[in-house]
């Protein structure tokens, strides 16, 4: 039950800073001061004896007196200073290694301290919300100015949280800097808040960490190797379980993989669905010419082939070359001066395919008939085909028609020419579908049926019949995307040995991969959990470490993220 008390303007003012300041026994006012830094309270304490605080003794014996200064939370707009008379006392012990000491101000701060222990809890709260350079901000609004560094110095000085072990576990990675790229987040899936933030990724960070904390029923994970690995070795007896959107997010990036073997492929499909539809009336320009001075054709350059791409294929003809007269992997590493990575990647190739090249169509693709008419008539600038585009409904760049039409040559014989006039009406010219990417590819592979518009699945009709492999690739990541989202273990098996047999490399790979896993993929079919609430305390994780300025270490970084404010 709340007590209160009704103060009048008769009063003494000792009552009211009695009720103001934290409740202290023996503490006395004696006067206060009003100063041009604030307010200055004088007090002193009353109590008679007072113990020892190494070997606890009571004496009376009164050594000396001294002053001590307080910085307390503000009344108002009004800094606050606590100047408090304390004294020093005789210990009557002989034993007691400690001869004089000092009476302690307990409920009011701690021992040498120069801020009373409710300021302490204020700036405290605003440290763990706020940080370092935004809480000086705010304590500084608030009447209690500290600067950021004594601010984060708080952060350490507090008692870190007792956390159980958890019985589910979730792990997973977090980019943190340049000298140490990644770290470990672990979080309690059952109670829905981190246990621990770990600097680095490998498996010994995490099977240490098990190791320390036995308990551990169930670790669920993505499917990196080193957190396999760091779970088996710390946890033998823990159940792994995979996450299913890595599973579904991993079984995309094989598809595209396969579709990226098959660029040639995408463009043909393109081509035949653009014969397919029916090709809209384009109006060409007059013929007339406008008066004015004649402007010489665009200089254009032929596009200069990439060293890089060029010194690639380079050394994917000498793999292959090598591979025909015998030489192993191994050796073929040593005479190229290649990654193991790279030699096992071009092997797996049959045509070279750089998966960094992504061949998305020009937004201008759309309007090449009208282009191509303009350009048969002879020299044009580059500017004037851009301004006729947008009056026909283009809405890109200069540089999108640049790039698209720099390679083009003159037409034999033709002469420099003024620009002819636009003509005076024009009809906006239907777009049609332009070159996918494979990412895009293999996304529309991975759709229903149903939810397909009739141009994308004339699309994918035709990528399936001009390579049947892809058709293949199509079934097999729409089986295993069902199999995930429903829950399906009995048809995992069949999945697996269906994949393992399928013509595509990547996706034998691929079901090698889940084959060593298996116990964890069954379990991620079977069991709830995933790392859904990893992901969201990692992005908590990046919002805290961007909000300290530079500043985050690892143990202020871990502090934070580990509070649960």
């Amino acid at each position: 039950m709340k007590t209160s008390s009704l103060l009048n303007p008769r009063e003494s003012l000792g009552k009211l800073v009695h009720h103001v300041l934290p409740a202290i026994p023996s503490f006395q006012v004696e006067h206060l001061e009003v100063t041009s830094e604030g307010l200055l309270i004088r007090a002193s304490s009353t109590q008679a004896a007072n113990v020892c605080p190494l070997c606890g003794s009571s004496t009376t014996r009164v050594h000396s007196r001294y002053e001590r200064t307080f910085q307390d939370l503000p009344w108002g707009n009004l800094r606050v200073r606590l100047r408090v008379c304390v004294r020093r006392f005789f210990c009557p012990n002989t034993a007691c290694g400690r001869r004089i000491f000092t009476e302690r101000m307990a409920p009011l701060a701690k021992p040498y301290a120069r801020r009373t222990l409710r300021l302490c809890e204020a700036l405290l709260k605003i440290a763990w919300a706020e940080g370092g350079e935004a809480g000086e901000r705010q304590s500084k609004a608030q009447g209690m100015p500290v600067c950021a560094a004594t601010l984060l110095s708080l952060l350490r000085q507090a008692a870190e949280a007792d956390l159980p072990t958890p019985r589910v576990l979730g792990v997973d990675d977090w980019g943190f800097a340049a000298a140490h790229p990644t770290g470990t987040l672990l979080v309690d899936l059952e109670r829905h808040r981190p246990v621990d933030v770990l600097l680095g990724s490998d498996d010994r960070v995490l099977a240490r960490w098990l190791r320390s904390h036995p308990g551990v029923e169930l670790i669920c994970r993505d499917r990196g190797a080193s957190y396999a690995r760091g779970a088996k070795e710390g946890a033998p007896h823990a159940r792994q379980v995979l996450d299913r959107w890595h599973l579904l997010k991993n079984v995309g990036e094989v598809l595209q993989r396969a579709v990226a073997q098959y660029v040639d492929i995408l463009g043909q499909a393109d081509q035949e669905v653009k014969a397919s539809l029916p090709k809209p009336h384009v109006p060409l320009p007059s013929e007339g010419k406008s008066a004015g001075k004649p402007r010489k054709p665009p200089r254009r350059k032929p596009a200069t082939p990439s060293p890089q791409r060029a010194w690639q294929l380079n050394m994917f003809q000498h793999v292959h070359e090598l591979a025909a007269q015998g030489y192993s992997p191994y050796d073929i590493r040593n005479m190229l001066h290649l990654h193991k990575h790279t030699v096992s990647k071009y092997l797996h190739m049959e045509h070279f395919v750089d998966h960094r090249h992504c061949p998305v169509g020009s937004s201008v693709e759309p309007y090449r008939e009208y282009l191509e008419a303009r350009w048969a008539q002879g020299p044009v600038m580059i500017k004037t085909l851009w301004q006729e585009l947008q009056e026909l409904g283009f809405s890109g760049c200069y540089k999108s028609v640049w790039n698209f039409v720099r390679d083009w040559p003159l037409p034999p014989g033709a002469q420099p020419c003024a620009s002819p006039s636009p003509p005076a009406a024009r009809h906006t010219v239907q777009p049609r579908i332009s070159k996918r990417s494979p990412w895009q590819v293999a996304r529309l592979l991975l759709r229903p049926q149903e939810d397909l518009s009739e141009t994308d699945a004339t699309y994918r009709e035709a990528v399936c019949r001009l390579a049947p492999k892809l058709a293949l690739a199509s079934m097999l990541s729409s089986q295993f995307v069902q199999i995930v989202r429903e829950r399906k273990c009995k048809d995992l098996a069949p999945w697996l040995h269906e994949a393992k047999t399928c013509p595509l490399e990547e996706f034998r790979r691929f079901a090698r991969g889940l084959e060593k896993e298996y116990a964890a993929l069954s379990a991620a079919l079977s069991e709830p959990w995933s790392t859904g609430q990893v992901e969201g305390h990692i992005t908590r994780l990046k919002l805290l470490k961007r909000q300290m300025y530079g500043r985050a270490k690892i143990d202020l970084l871990r502090l934070r993220v580990l509070h649960p404010t």
